[in-house]
């Protein structure tokens, strides 16, 4: 890969991976993730840069941010109760009503139900079929175009001057 193009792409990574995380770390995308998990996934996006290929990486959950999290079977750890119940409490969620006997239901109750959800039926987005656009909105199609017209001036400035070097 010529100098030129890969000062060009290390810009354009960096800024997409500048992006993408401030994205992710401030969009609450209705998932009940709470800002501190928001921010992990954040800082879990990079790119990679080789002669032949320019990607961008993230955490294996970071794409769900993007498109819900969908049905699973609840037999893990209890990770997903623990972020909603985190999510309630850092967002004030104040839970009204009452459970089957009659007794006010509290955050941890509600953290119980909202997770149960999520495990039957996956995430808003997900039960909706869209995108929040967390992803999405950066990385679409009016970027790969900017990267096409990126890669055209690069290589064609860079082929014009071998050319003048060579017939010098």
């Amino acid at each position: 890969m010529l100098l030129a193009t890969k000062l060009r792409l290390d810009r354009l990574g960096e800024k997409l991976v500048s992006q993408l995380s401030e994205r992710i770390a401030t969009t609450d995308t209705g998932q009940y993730l709470p800002r501190a998990e928001r921010e992990k996934l954040a800082a879990s996006v990079g790119y990679e840069l080789t002669d032949t290929e320019f990607s961008i990486y993230g955490s294996e959950y970071l794409y769900t941010q993007e498109t819900g999290r969908r049905p699973t079977v609840n037999n893990g750890d209890g990770a997903v109760r623990r972020y909603v119940l985190a999510y309630i409490r850092e967002e004030g969620i104040e839970p009204r009503g009452q459970d089957r006997n009659g007794m006010p239901i509290d955050e941890g109750t509600l953290a119980y139900f909202i997770s149960r959800k999520l495990h039957e039926e996956g995430g808003k987005p997900w039960r909706n079929r869209q995108h929040t656009g967390v992803i999405s909105g950066v990385i679409n199609d009016k970027l790969i175009e900017q990267v096409e017209a990126l890669l055209t001036e690069a290589y064609t400035a860079e082929i014009a001057e071998y050319l003048l070097e060579a017939t010098a």
